[in-house]
C-alpha cells in the first residue's frame, strides 16, 4: 500500500511538472497578410511602370541641366507613351474617357520638350506633362508604386509655381536644379510636397 500511494505521489509529481515547465504553450501564429493583387493587368502595369521611369530619368536630366539627357529621356517617354496600354481601360468606359485627356496632354508636352531645346519652354512643357501624368495616376488608379506631387512656389519667378512628379518623398527641383543661372545650386531642395498619390494597398488612396 505504501509502495502505491508513493507511485501515486510520483505520478502526480510528473503530471505537475509536464503541466508547468515542459508543456509550454506555443506562441500565436500571426495571420497571413493577404498579397495585395493589383487592379490592372501586369501588361498594363508595365507600361505604367516604363512611362514613370523615363519620366524620372528626364528629370533628373532638368535636375543637372543636361539638355542631351533630357532629350533622350524625352524620346523614351514618348515611345512609352505610344505604347501605354490604355485599352485595358475599356473594360470601364468612364474610366477610359477620362483618361484620353491626359495622356493626349502626356504626347503633346513631350512632344515639345523632344522638338525643342530651348530650356524655358522644356521646364514649361515639364510643368504641363507632369500635371497630365498626375491625372492619368488618379484616373487609372496605379496601385503599384506611390508617387510624391512636389512644387516649387518660384520656378518661373516669384509667386509663380510648377509642379513635378517623384518616386521619392525629398524634394530635388528639376526647374531651378542645381546649375540654375541665378541661384546656382542653393534652390535644389526648394519646394515642399503637395500630394501624395498611394493606390499600393487595399485600403489607400491619394492624400492631400
Amino acid at each position: 500500500m505504501k509502495k502505491l500511494l508513493i507511485l501515486i505521489a510520483v505520478l502526480i509529481a510528473a503530471l505537475v511538472v509536464y503541466q508547468f515547465v515542459l508543456k509550454k504553450e506555443k506562441p500565436p501564429r500571426e495571420k497571413p497578410v493577404p498579397i495585395a493583387v493589383s487592379k490592372h493587368s501586369d501588361v498594363f502595369n508595365h507600361s505604367m511602370d516604363a512611362v514613370l521611369a523615363s519620366y524620372y530619368v528626364m528629370t533628373d536630366g532638368f535636375v543637372n541641366w543636361d539638355s542631351a539627357s533630357v532629350g533622350k529621356a524625352a524620346l523614351t517617354l514618348q515611345t512609352a507613351l505610344t505604347d501605354f496600354k490604355a485599352e485595358e481601360l475599356k473594360q470601364d468606359s468612364a474610366i477610359y474617357q477620362t483618361a484620353q485627356y491626359p495622356l493626349e496632354m502626356a504626347k503633346t508636352n513631350t512632344g515639345v520638350i523632344v522638338s525643342t531645346t530651348d530650356w524655358t519652354e522644356r521646364r514649361h512643357a515639364l510643368n504641363d506633362l507632369s500635371d497630365a501624368l498626375r491625372m492619368l495616376l488618379l484616373t487609372v488608379k496605379y496601385d503599384q508604386a506611390s508617387a510624391y506631387w512636389q512644387e516649387c512656389p518660384m520656378a518661373f519667378g516669384e509667386g509663380r509655381p510648377a509642379n513635378w512628379l517623384s518616386s521619392k518623398k525629398e524634394v530635388v527641383n528639376p526647374y531651378l536644379g542645381n546649375k540654375d543661372p541665378k541661384y546656382g545650386k542653393t534652390m535644389l531642395n526648394c519646394g515642399e510636397n503637395k500630394m501624395v498619390i498611394d493606390f499600393t494597398k487595399p485600403d489607400s488612396a491619394q492624400t492631400k
